[in-house]
């Protein structure tokens, strides 16, 4: 016997999924992953608003380039140092081994 999920059923399914998935690359559990994301959008929506302010434009779409070349050059930041970090850790593991 087989059953048929709905669609809303197969979307909330792969949410979960995603969740899942998210809270594992940053490390923390499903559950923490909703009070993160809660801080996030309010941080997100602190600049969007203050971005328009700025510019003296009511409507976000104005702005959106500008905070979205403010979110690669954050992303490609954490990304580099993240990489350095690794890379840090590589040579003194390979170090380490070469010691011994």
């Amino acid at each position: 016997m087989s059953t048929t999920l709905s669609e809303a059923e197969r979307a909330r399914r792969q949410r979960l999924v995603l969740d899942g998935r998210t809270a594992s690359a940053l490390g923390i559990t499903t559950q923490a992953l909703g009070p993160l994301r809660a801080g996030t959008i309010k941080t997100l929506t602190t600049m969007i608003h203050a971005a328009m302010d700025e510019h003296g434009v009511d409507d976000p779409i104005a702005v959106l380039p500008e905070i979205l070349a403010r979110l690669q050059e954050i992303a490609i930041g954490e990304a580099r140092t993240a990489a350095k970090v690794a890379a840090r850790e590589e040579v003194q593991r390979l170090l380490r081994k070469a010691m011994t």
